[in-house]
């Protein structure tokens, strides 16, 4: 897994599973989301993007689908989130 932690206003955090090609976006207001069928190449560009907010919003938002997250599950930080 890989996680990301942007400065952003709307986004907290975003963890990658590689394995299931999943995006867990944690939202400022607290909601977390997970993104279906995500390629590595769009969470590499939101994560590199110049506003992770505005990037989601207009190439994941709506082209993935997303479902609320169970909240109970941690995911752990990668060394590039630290």
């Amino acid at each position: 897994m890989r996680a990301h932690r942007p400065a952003s206003s709307l986004i907290e955090r975003l963890v990658y599973d590689d394995d299931t090609r999943t995006l867990f976006v944690t939202f400022r207001a607290g909601r977390r989301y997970a993104y279906r069928d995500v390629p590595r190449t769009t969470y590499d560009a939101l994560v590199g993007a110049p506003s992770a907010g505005a990037y989601f919003n207009a190439e994941v938002r709506d082209r993935f689908e997303g479902a609320p997250a169970d909240g109970r599950r941690r995911y752990p930080l990668d060394e590039r989130a630290a």
